[in-house]
C-alpha cells in the first residue's frame, strides 16, 4: 500500500448495546474516488471477510445494523455499527479496492460492558503551503511529562517532535510545540504544509509511570490551494538591514500579530503588535503597518549580526487558532568579487606622437585569454604580462615596420591554436625569400658578366642585406641610443640594421 493514501483510527472502543463510528480518510485521486470502499473482519485464518461495501453488499449477520457512507469530495468514508455485541470485538479493516488486498487500514475494536464516554476523533484540515493548529488534550496538570507529536504507522508511532527539543529532519523550521497551559493542554503548530503531511497522528504527554495521555488526530492537506507559494529565504550583510513581508488570511480578524525566533521546536517571542520587543532586538527591529486588504505586514530588521541567521516565524492569533509562516534569514560577512586585477591584455595605441609611444595602456579582465594581433607601421603596442611592473622599451613611431607575417602572441593556454595561422605564413615567407634571392642572383650575374661564382653572389647579397643573424639578434635586443635605426626588407622579412650616425 502507498503510505499516506489511506489512514484512520487504529483503536475503537464501544459498549454492549451501543454503537461505534469509524472514519477512513484517503487521498482525493480519481482512482480513489471511484473505487470500491469496504469494511471487513479478520478471521482466525487471516482472511478478511467483507461485512459491507460501497457496491451495496452487506453480510447477513450485520444486516440492519451496519452502514457505509462515502463522501468522495472530502476523501472520507464512514462506517457505523449499532447494537454492539460482545462477539463484535476483534480486528477489522477499512479499505479501497476490488478485494481485501488493496489499500487498507487495520484497527482493533473493543466491546465493553461499560465503555464510558469516548473522545471524538479530531479531524484537522489545512491548505497546501498553509498552516494548522492542533489542540492537544489536557490530561497532565502536573507538568512533569514530555509533550510529543508522532505519526501513526503500520506498527508504531514515529516521533516527529517533542518538548525536549527533538525535531525530525523534514520538519525543521516548520513545527512548534507550545508550552503547557494551566489546564495542561498545549498546541502543535505546523506550517508550510505539503501533501505528505496528510495522515493519522497522535499528540499527548508521557507520564512518569510510562503510560501516555494521548489522542489520535487526522490531518488532511488539500491538494488544491488558493495560497501562493511565497519566498521564505532572505539574505543580508553584517551591519546592514533587510525587510520581508509576513502573510495572513485577509478574510479573518486577528487579535495579535507577532514575530518569533524558531529554535528546536519552540519559538520565543521577539515582538508583537501589543508593543513587546525582546531585549536583544530593541532598536533593531520594527513591524510596519498592515497592507489594507492584502493580508500582509512588514518586518524590518537592522544592524544585522552573524547570530541573526536562522529561522523566524510570522504569526497571527485568532482565538485558539494561529496562522504561521516560516522565514529563513542568511547573514553574510561581506560581498565577494571574482575579479582578478593582475590579469591584463594588450591594447593597441593608434596615436603617432612620441608621447603616446612611451605609455602602455592596460585593461583588467577576468579569466585567461588568448590574444594575437598584427603590428603595422605607425602603431605602438603595449604588452603587459602577469608579474611585469613595466612594459618593454618601445621605439619611436615611423622608424620601423614588420612584415604582415609577424605576430605577437600572449597566451596562458592553448598555444597550439596558432599553428594553423603561423604555418601558412612561414611557407609564404620561405617562397618570398627564394624568389628574392633568385632575382638578386640574376641581377648580379648580369652586372659582373658572370665572373663571380654562385657562392660569391650569395655572399654579396647577404653582405648588402646586413650583418649576420647572430649579430642582428644581439643588436636588436640591446640597441645603443647613439646609433640610428633603419629597416631593410631583405630575404622576405624585416631586418634591423644599425649603423653609426654620420658614417
Amino acid at each position: 500500500p502507498v503510505s499516506g493514501s489511506l489512514y484512520g483510527p487504529r483503536v475503537l472502543t464501544g459498549e454492549v448495546g451501543g454503537s461505534i463510528t469509524h472514519r477512513c480518510f484517503y487521498s482525493i485521486t480519481p482512482a480513489n474516488r471511484n473505487d470500491r470502499k469496504y469494511w471487513c473482519k479478520i478471521a482466525k485464518n487471516g482472511i478478511c471477510y467483507t461485512i459491507i461495501s460501497s457496491t451495496d453488499y452487506t453480510t447477513e449477520e450485520y444486516e440492519g445494523r451496519v452502514s457505509l457512507q462515502d463522501v468522495p469530495q472530502n476523501g472520507t468514508f464512514t462506517v457505523t455499527v449499532t447494537g454492539l455485541k460482545s462477539s463484535d470485538a476483534g480486528r477489522y479493516r477499512c479499505g479501497i479496492g476490488p478485494n481485501s488486498g488493496g489499500l487498507y487500514v487495520s484497527l482493533n475494536l473493543t466491546v465493553l460492558a461499560d465503555a464510558g464516554v469516548s473522545r471524538p476523533l479530531q479531524v484537522i484540515q489545512g491548505e497546501l503551503h498553509g498552516s494548522v493548529t492542533v489542540l492537544c488534550p489536557s490530561g497532565d496538570t502536573q507538568g512533569g511529562g514530555k509533550r510529543f507529536w508522532c505519526k501513526v504507522g503500520r506498527t508504531n508511532c514515529a516521533l516527529i517532535a517533542d518538548s525536549d527539543g527533538f525535531v525530525g529532519r523534514r520538519y525543521l523550521g516548520r513545527i512548534v510545540i507550545t508550552p503547557r497551559e494551566s489546564s495542561g493542554a498545549f498546541k502543535v503548530l505546523i506550517n508550510d504544509l505539503i501533501r505528505e503531511d496528510s495522515g493519522l497522528y497522535r499528540c499527548g504527554t508521557e507520564r512518569l509511570n510510562g503510560r501516555d495521555i494521548s489522542e489520535e488526530v487526522v490531518l488532511q492537506v488539500t491538494t488544491a490551494s488558493a495560497l501562493p507559494r511565497r519566498p521564505k529565504s532572505f539574505s543580508g550583510t553584517v551591519g546592514g538591514s533587510l525587510s520581508f513581508e509576513c502573510h495572513f488570511d485577509p478574510k479573518r480578524s486577528y487579535e495579535k500579530k507577532y514575530l518569533c525566533r524558531w529554535e528546536e521546536g519552540s519559538c520565543p517571542l521577539l515582538l508583537d503588535t501589543d508593543g513587546f520587543v525582546h531585549e536583544s532586538y530593541r532598536g533593531r527591529v520594527r513591524m510596519g503597518s498592515s497592507g489594507p486588504g492584502r493580508g500582509t505586514y512588514t518586518v524590518v530588521l537592522g544592524q544585522l549580526r552573524q547570530e541573526d541567521a536562522g529561522w523566524f516565524w510570522c504569526g497571527a492569533t485568532s482565538g485558539h487558532t494561529e496562522h504561521t509562516s516560516p522565514v529563513k534569514l542568511r547573514v553574510h560577512k561581506e560581498i565577494c568579487t571574482s575579479q582578478d586585477p593582475e590579469t591584463t591584455i594588450p591594447v593597441k595605441a593608434t596615436s603617432s606622437s612620441p608621447a603616446a609611444s612611451s605609455t602602455a595602456t592596460q585593461r583588467s579582465i577576468t579569466g585567461p585569454m588568448d590574444v594575437m594581433g598584427t603590428v603595422t607601421q605607425s602603431t605602438t603596442v603595449a604588452i603587459a604580462t602577469k608579474g611585469t611592473s613595466t612594459p618593454p622599451p618601445i621605439a619611436p613611431p615611423d622608424t620601423f615596420g614588420t612584415s604582415p607575417g609577424e605576430t605577437y602572441h600572449q597566451s596562458s593556454s592553448g598555444g597550439s591554436r596558432l599553428l594553423p595561422v603561423v604555418l601558412p605564413a612561414l611557407a609564404l615567407l620561405l617562397c618570398m625569400a627564394i624568389t628574392v634571392l633568385t632575382l638578386a642572383k640574376i641581377k648580379l650575374q648580369k652586372e659582373t658578366g658572370g665572373e663571380r661564382s654562385t657562392t660569391g653572389n650569395l655572399e654579396a647579397a647577404t653582405g648588402q642585406a646586413g650583418p649576420s643573424p647572430l649579430k642582428e639578434q644581439t643588436m636588436e635586443e640591446t640597441p645603443s641610443p647613439e646609433k640610428g635605426q633603419e629597416c631593410k626588407t631583405g630575404c622576405g622579412k624585416c631586418r634591423w640594421v644599425f649603423s653609426e650616425t654620420g658614417k
